[in-house]
Parts: structure tokens; sequence; C-alpha cells
């Protein structure tokens, strides 16, 4: 006989049963079934009882199944890894495993954990096809995703499953965001999270103001049950612009069921690094169009011609392409129908540019 210590979402039990092995790297409560991967053995001095076996993995509430998370990890090789890493294993509501998906030759630090797993793509493949291949690597129910600048609250990871208890199967957790820029400018993003059941492509892409950016469902936030992800295969293609994006409108569009819930709080950091502000030279607006006439042609001609006038143009302002701005306006009105919030979005950011001329 010895003493097991339950402890999931602060709430701890105590009651004592008889164990037996159940291989290497678990144990077995007589009338439980499995109950955990990871145990700590401890004399229990204050126990009548000669050992205490305290439980890494706990057992769910009642009517809850026993969740097992999976973080997926694409990395460059930068040294916020280790944060990223870090901010994982100190999560409340303990993850199984975590994937690294290094899409570099060179060496990577992280830190030391049992429950890491390193995979090296053979050549630099891209963030789409890194989590691609980390995603259909899990062995966890969930499967939440963290790129190596960003990092987790510490409880991300519990309130964000506490929210979607009832759910049901079909489910996106997110939430808000604090995003920290050079100089230590700090914002919260998105301005407004997706209501219940607002359709995603509309959250995502239809304009109410001019101002560009003020809903998100960043990659950095998202878990979801990794049937979602069998069913619906993240998009691996290389050279995508939005592979976040993608994904959530094709399993939005396979499970009409489907219930995406953002939690209000901050509960993610998004590290803006200098090279990610930085001017590009290569004028990437016709990949954005292409994108939204092959991703958003079953969404209305309202999100169809806003996304045209937003993120075709935001390219274009990037790489300083006046004739960008031209191109992804005069695509909005052949394959769209845009609303004013939108197309005075495009039009004030053409006279923005014209002025750094």
């Amino acid at each position: 006989m010895v003493a097991v210590r339950l402890c999931r979402h602060g709430v701890e039990l105590h009651s004592v049963w008889p164990l037996g092995p159940d291989g290497p790297h678990g144990v077995f409560a007589d009338h439980l079934g499995p109950a955990v991967r990871t145990v700590d053995v401890q004399r229990a001095r204050h126990l009548c009882v000669p050992r205490v076996v305290v439980l890494r993995r706990a057992f769910p509430r009642p009517n809850r199944p026993l969740v097992t998370v999976s973080v997926v990890i694409p990395t460059v090789g930068r040294s916020s890894l280790h944060r990223a890493v870090e901010s994982v294993l100190g999560q409340t509501e303990p993850v199984d495993e975590v994937i690294i998906v290094a899409d570099t030759a060179e060496p990577v630090s992280y830190p030391v954990d049992d429950r890491i797993m390193l995979l090296r793509n053979e050549s630099n493949s891209g963030p789409a096809v890194s989590r691609r291949r980390g995603i259909d690597a899990a062995r966890g129910s969930v499967i939440a995703l963290l790129d190596d600048d960003d990092e987790w609250h510490p409880d991300k990871l519990q309130r964000q499953l506490a929210a979607v208890a009832g759910a049901g199967p079909h489910w996106i957790a997110s939430c808000r965001m604090e995003a920290v820029g050079p100089g230590d400018r700090r914002r919260v993003w998105p301005r407004r999270v997706i209501g219940a059941r607002e359709p995603v492509g509309d959250y995502l892409f239809r304009f109410t103001d001019l101002r560009h950016g003020g809903r998100a469902l960043q990659t950095s936030t998202l878990c979801f049950p990794a049937e979602l992800a069998r069913a619906v295969h993240w998009d691996a293609h290389a050279g995508a612009v939005h592979d976040e994006p993608s994904w959530l409108l094709a399993v939005a569009r396979q499970f009409p069921d489907l219930r995406v819930i953002q939690l209000p709080e901050v509960l993610s950091t998004y590290h803006v690094a200098h090279s990610s502000l930085s001017r590009q030279q290569v004028d990437l607006t016709d990949s954005y169009i292409a994108w939204g006439l092959r991703y958003l042609a079953g969404e209305s001609p309202r999100v169809r011609g806003d996304y045209l006038c937003s993120s075709p143009v935001s390219a274009a302002v990037t790489a300083r392409s006046l004739s960008g701005i031209g191109r992804a306006v005069r695509a909005s009105f052949r394959h769209g129908r845009p609303g004013l919030p939108a197309l005075g979005f495009a039009a004030l950011s053409a006279v923005r540019l014209l002025v750094r001329r």
C-alpha cells in the first residue's frame, strides 16, 4: 500500500491504493487504469505508509477526459528558443512533450528535459513546413503552437483548456497577446477577440474601421485537438504567406460546428525583432493576392475584397511599391466587393507611401 497525492488545477486529493508496475515510465492504480507517465517516489514521513507517489500527470476532473499536451516549436536557431521552451516547461498545466523542429544545420540551444524531442529538417524549408512536421510527429491529444521568439504566461494552457471544457470535439483556443517591440514598446493585440460563432473569415479579414491588424488568431496563441490536425493537415507550402489562416479557414469549412474560443486575457508575449521591422526589397504583393484568390474563394465578396485591400496593400507598402497597391486595389474590385473602411485603408497607405518618397 502506498499513498497517492493527486494534483491538478489547484485541487489536491489524498488516497491510498495498492500500486503495481506498468512499464518503465508509469504506475498502475488498481481499478483506475494507467495513471501517469512519470512519477516521483518519496518517503512519506508524515503518513503511516512506506512511500508516497507524487504524480506529475494526475487524473482529470469528473466528466473530463485526460488531456495530454504536445507543444510544437519551429526554430531557425534563435537564442530566444531557450526562453520560449522555458515558458512551456513552466506551465501550470504540465505538458507531455515539446517538439522542436530545427530549420537550420547550426546547433540549437534549449533547456534539458526528458520531454523535449528535437527534429531537424534536411534543408531550410520555412516555418510552415517545420510546423507541419512537428504537428505530424505529435502524440498528445491536444497540440499547442509556439514560435521560437515568443513566450507564454505560466497559466496560458491551463486557462485555455478550462475555457474549452464542454466545447465538444471541434474547438480552437486562442487568447490576446502582448507585442513587445524595440525600446520595450508594448501593446495588447488583437483589439477585439472573435465573437461566439463568428465566422473565421469575417473576423480575420472584414474591415470595420481604417486600422489594420486589430483582429488576429496568432500562431503562438493557438491550441487545438490533435484530431483536427489529422483531419485537416497544416498547409506546408514552403512559400505560404498565411499558413495559420489557411488552416483555420479549412478547419472551419470542414467542421461547421467548430468553436473558436479566444480568451480576452493576455496569456502570450510576442517579441517583435528588429529584423521583422526592416524593409523588404522583394515585392510580395502578388503572392498575397494569389493567396486571397485561392483561400478566400468560398468567402463572401466583402471578405475577399476587404482582404485584397489590406494584406496585399501592406505587403506593397513594405516593399515601397506604389504599383503593388494599385494591383491589389484592382484585384479587390475584380474579385470582390470591398467596403469603405478597407478602401480607406488602401488610400491612406498610398498617401503615406507617396509622402515617404
